[in-house]
Parts: C-alpha cells; sequence; structure tokens
C-alpha cells in the first residue's frame, strides 16, 4: 500500500478549505491548524505552534463549539467519495478503533469503552483505497484515497430500566457498519467498490445495504450459516 504525499499547506488547503463552519475566518484556522499539525504530526500542540499567540488560537479552536467533528471532517469525506467515483477498483476497509484517556484528568465526561471502566471515544473509520495492481499471491498493491466514512462516538451505558422498544428506538452501535455505503449511494459503471470489515459486522444490515448498493463484500465470518443451495453449514 502506497500514499502520495503533498506539502502540508497544500495538503491541508485540498483537505480543509471548503469546511462550511459558519464564518470564513474559522475555516482558514482549521487550514492553518491542520499545516501546523502535518508539519509536525507526531508533536504536541505547543511544539506544532511554536508561537504562543498560534498555539492559544487553536485551543480556542478546539474548545469552541463553531465546529463540529461532522462539519471538519465533511469536505475530505466528499472529496474520496468523488475520487471512488472515476472507474477503478476500490477497497473500502471499515473497523473500530478506541481511543483511551482513561488517565487523563478531564475524561470523566467521555464515552465508556472497553470492560466499562475506561474512558474515552471510539472512532469508526472506512478507509478507501484504490487498487493499482494484484501480486501473484493474489495480494492487493493499492494507493490510500482517503476516508471514505468516519464517525466518532461516546458510548453510554444503557439506561437503567430500559425496555426492549426503547432499546429499538435509541441509535444502536450496530448502526454504524456500512453507513457510508448508505450515505455515498451506489457506485458509477466503471467503478467497482469491495467492503470489507471485521467479524463485529457479520450480522444481516450491511450485507443488505452491500447488495442494495451494488457493492461487493468480503465479511470476516462471526456466525455459521447454512447455504441455501449446498444444504450444509459454511
Amino acid at each position: 500500500m502506497t500514499t502520495l504525499l503533498s506539502a502540508p499547506a497544500q495538503w491541508a488547503q485540498d483537505e480543509f478549505g471548503f469546511a462550511q463552519l459558519g464564518d470564513q475566518r474559522r475555516t482558514e484556522r482549521l487550514v492553518n491548524i491542520a499545516t501546523n499539525l502535518a508539519a509536525k504530526p507526531g508533536g504536541t500542540l505547543p511544539q506544532a505552534f511554536p508561537d504562543w499567540a498560534e498555539l492559544k488560537a487553536a485551543y480556542r479552536f478546539f474548545s469552541g463549539a463553531g465546529a463540529s467533528f461532522e462539519q471538519v471532517v465533511a469536505p475530505h469525506l466528499e472529496r474520496t467519495r468523488q475520487a471512488c467515483r472515476q472507474p477503478g477498483e476500490y477497497l473500502i476497509i471499515e473497523d473500530t478503533t478506541e481511543l483511551d484517556y482513561s488517565h487523563h484528568p478531564g475524561a470523566e465526561d467521555l464515552g465508556v469503552i472497553g470492560d466499562g471502566r475506561g474512558r474515552g471515544f471510539e472512532l469508526h473509520s472506512a478507509l478507501a483505497v484504490r487498487v493499482e495492481a494484484w501480486t501473484l499471491e493474489q495480494r492487493p498493491e493499492g494507493t490510500v484515497v482517503g476516508l471514505f466514512g468516519q464517525q466518532c462516538n461516546k458510548p453510554r451505558p444503557a439506561p437503567k430500566g430500559e425496555s426492549p422498544y426503547d432499546r429499538l428506538r435509541r441509535p444502536r452501535k450496530s448502526q454504524r457498519w456500512a453507513a457510508a455505503l448508505r450515505q455515498a449511494g451506489r457506485p458509477p459503471s466503471g467503478s467497482q467498490w469491495i467492503y470489507i470489515a471485521d467479524r463485529e459486522s457479520d450480522f444481516y444490515e450491511p450485507i443488505l445495504t452491500c447488495q442494495q448498493h451494488g457493492v461487493d463484500f468480503i465479511i470476516r465470518a462471526y456466525q455459521n450459516r447454512r447455504l441455501a443451495e449446498a444444504g450444509h453449514l459454511g
């Protein structure tokens, strides 16, 4: 797998320059923040912003209510989905990553992760990769296109005394799987999308979504199933 890297300033402008944050100055601040973080991706915020005024502006941006997670990632997601509409073969690889901030002093208000005692976020991502070639061992060689979909969630325990009816009405963790495909729609003629996910997505809705949108899929099996024609468990 390969990536094509551009200069930090150009990358930040391409990915976030069209973010709709309600104020052009806020969008320009986002581009500036992305430029500095891309230049020093392994550093802290003070290392990325040695100037105190710039660092303070970055903290103000992150703590303010003017830019949501969805607004920030929206232009990048749209750019990736448009690229995947070009003729070719694309892998849409989906999985969940836990961001653990259990030992941070401000973690009490975060989501419940892991065994229930951890605090943090669940970052659910769908990465798009364009297949450039197949090796003799039938392994794909590809170029990373970008994020096809991404959700950041703060899981909460089920409310005490919740009825089965109430449980069906509230948003569920399972609904995140293949959600990016439902948002993007069907791939155009000449563009093949292959959805790849771990066994947590081995249930009816993601499979149905792939079939409805004309998307091939490879999902790691979690449950044994009886094949309709073979008459035995697969």
